[in-house]
């Protein structure tokens, strides 16, 4: 199929916009991949960071309240009472107010004077936060406690879970809970130590702390104890709260007590996800902070402006054809005319060359004529005495002296409109190109 001048103009001016865009829209893709990727580490690497410090500063609170109630001098007066009725009414309102999950006063030797959840007394004499508030050191720290520890406080069932894999699959049980305690002296008048203020927040399953992270950074965060997701905000397909689930990058990471940031899919969702590993006061790792931006985000915003770039590139190339459509026809009419042009002139040059060959041959003709005729008066002009023949001798004479010379003339002419026909050769080929160039035809 053969095009005119004006369809491969467009075609190619056509094809230079797509193939500008095409070009434009995957380095744009790719860059914009790779900006926004190093971006959202960058985000995920300062939410972590984010959390880590609102988990420190909920911690230090715990510490600050649990201090304050130690150094209360009504609490002192209960504890060298040993009035286990009215400790355990105040400790109530106490757990009430600020949210601890347990809160419990021992005395001097560790036995259970009271607890908030009035559970039963016995002893934490072996609890090692305890002997250590025993001998005066306030202790505050993340602490996995076992479920024989939370039995007396009423919290051994929201520690106990069973723990799946991603595909569903059972990768263990936890026996014990994460959660942020502290403990400090009940000192008396005397300085002496008579007791321990011993209380905290437990974790597992528990959201208030998950949620005001949220809320206070954005993105999705989870606490874990171990490997295992005890309290999140994720949310899973069904719509509920993804908790109990084997986080495999602690394992690979995070327990060593390096900081992890990459790609999770948890619940089915990917994340790009940071986590910060949770220690306790001893340096010992117990579990992690995860951080984590749904990763449909960066590729929702990548796909949106490669589709805003696509969408202005046909904006484009409409506003670029209603250009240079009429652009083109004119171009190409004046191409179209120039071929006629040459065309034209190319035949008045034939026409003319074609005439001046017809010249040559009539002055060959006429030349040969005048020497016949000059033979002829030669010999009529033998013996004859009229002087008349001489004189039309020598008119003769002088007529083939000038057909010599226009002969002469003529033969160079020839030879100059040879030449000639080469170029109206040539002119015919421009005038065909033009042509073929213009309409597609070679006619």
């Amino acid at each position: 199929m053969k095009m005119n001048l004006r369809v491969r103009l467009l075609g190619t001016i056509i094809g230079a916009i797509v193939l500008f865009f095409v070009f434009s829209v995957v380095a744009a893709r790719l860059t914009l991949g790779r900006d926004l990727n190093e971006l959202g580490r960058s985000e995920v690497k300062s939410g972590g960071q984010a959390f880590d410090g609102y988990w420190t500063s909920h911690r230090d609170q715990i510490k600050l309240l649990v201090t304050q109630d130690a150094a209360s001098d009504s609490l002192r007066k209960l504890v060298a009472a040993h009035d286990t009725k009215t400790l355990q009414d105040q400790l109530g309102n106490i757990a009430r107010t600020t949210g601890f999950s347990f809160l419990t006063v021992v005395d001097a030797h560790g036995r259970v004077l009271a607890r908030a959840n009035n559970a039963s007394l016995g002893t934490l004499a072996t609890n090692k936060f305890v002997q250590r508030a025993l001998t005066g050191e306030t202790v505050s720290t993340a602490a996995l406690l076992a479920s024989s520890e939370l039995a007396p406080e009423g919290l051994a069932d929201q520690a106990t879970s069973t723990v799946k894999t991603a595909s569903g699959a059972t990768a263990g049980t936890l026996d014990s809970g994460l959660a942020l305690i502290a403990a400090a002296p009940v000192t008396d008048l005397n300085e002496r130590t008579i007791g321990v203020v011993y209380g905290g927040i437990l974790m597992n399953h528990s959201l208030d702390l998950v949620d005001a992270a949220k809320a206070a950074l954005g993105g999705s965060t989870a606490l874990l104890d171990g490997n295992a997701i005890v309290a999140s905000t994720i949310k899973l397909p069904d719509g509920t709260i993804a908790a109990d689930l084997a986080v495999p990058a602690y394992d690979t990471s995070v327990k060593s007590g390096a900081s992890f940031t990459g790609v999770q899919t948890i619940g089915g969702t990917e994340y790009l996800s940071r986590m910060e590993p949770i220690k306790t006061d001893q340096g010992d790792i117990i579990g992690a902070l995860w951080y984590g931006i749904p990763l449909s985000q960066i590729t929702s915003i990548i796909n949106n402006t490669t589709w805003s770039l696509l969408l202005w590139g046909l904006v484009a190339m409409v506003v670029a054809l209603m250009v240079s459509i009429p652009i083109v026809g004119r171009l190409s009419d004046a191409l179209g005319r120039r071929s006629r042009q040459v065309r034209s002139a190319a035949k008045d040059l034939g026409v003319a060359i074609v005439g001046s060959e017809v010249s040559g041959d009539h002055v060959s003709q006429t030349r040969a004529t005048v020497e016949r005729s000059g033979a002829l008066i030669d010999d009529l002009a033998k013996g004859a005495t009229d002087p008349k023949f001489a004189e039309l001798k020598s008119l003769n004479d002088e007529l083939q002296g000038d057909i010599i010379v226009i002969d002469t003339l003529s033969q160079e002419m020839a030879s100059r409109m040879k030449d000639a026909v080469t170029r109206v050769n040539e002119l015919n080929d421009v005038a065909a190109g033009l042509n073929k160039l213009v309409s597609g035809d070679t006619e």
